[in-house]
């Protein structure tokens, strides 16, 4: 994140006091339900991906997705029963954001990345989940549950961070901050070292 500019990392982080509460919340309401109404649990698990994926959407730069996810973990370890696990939680969430992107160079910002990465992360989710609830103890119905509130969590999550994104676009918060969809490769040597 060279360059970076005061507004870019002051918006990054307001997006992630924001997520922060919401994370302080969801692990709240998710100690009661995890072990009693595990699928309810796994409809809110997506919320991880709200701050990262708004930031990437709304401001289409490199690392902001990990800078902000990575800030509302900060915000929220205080307050978490896990402590400050919290945080290297949100970090792993935040670097898992990132690789989508990493592979195309940060110049492709299309909505379809979005969608596959989120697809991905309930590909994810849903595996580790699977394991840490112990889905094979549960009954059929108990066990399809789980494994389709887990998967479908972090897309529905994606569409909300998408649809805020382009809220806050239109209300001009990104404005001077945003880059385009798709940036072509630079053709000039001296473009991508800046001599």
């Amino acid at each position: 994140m060279k360059n970076v500019s005061t507004r870019l990392l002051m918006a990054c982080a307001a997006l992630g006091v924001a997520g922060g509460m919401l994370f302080t919340a969801h692990a709240w309401v998710g100690a009661l339900t995890v072990n009693t109404i595990p699928f309810l649990y796994g409809l809110t698990m997506g919320i991880y991906f709200l701050p990262g994926t708004l930031a990437q959407a709304l401001f289409r730069r490199p690392g902001v997705g990990l800078l902000t996810t990575g800030l509302a973990g900060l915000v929220a370890s205080p307050f978490q029963l896990i402590g400050f696990q919290a945080l290297l939680i949100s970090l792993a969430v935040g670097v898992a954001q990132e690789l989508p992107f990493v592979v195309s160079g940060y110049r492709y910002w299309k909505r379809w990345v979005f969608w596959v990465a989120g697809l991905a992360y309930g590909l994810l989710v849903t595996g580790a989940a699977f394991g840490i609830l112990r889905g094979g103890e549960l009954s059929a119905l108990g066990a399809t549950l789980v494994v389709i509130s887990f998967f479908i969590s972090p897309p529905i999550f994606t569409a909300v961070a998408l649809w805020l994104a382009d809220a806050l676009a239109k209300a001009g918060v990104a404005r001077g901050l945003r880059r385009s969809e798709a940036r072509p490769l630079p053709t000039d040597p001296t473009e991508t070292t800046g001599k």
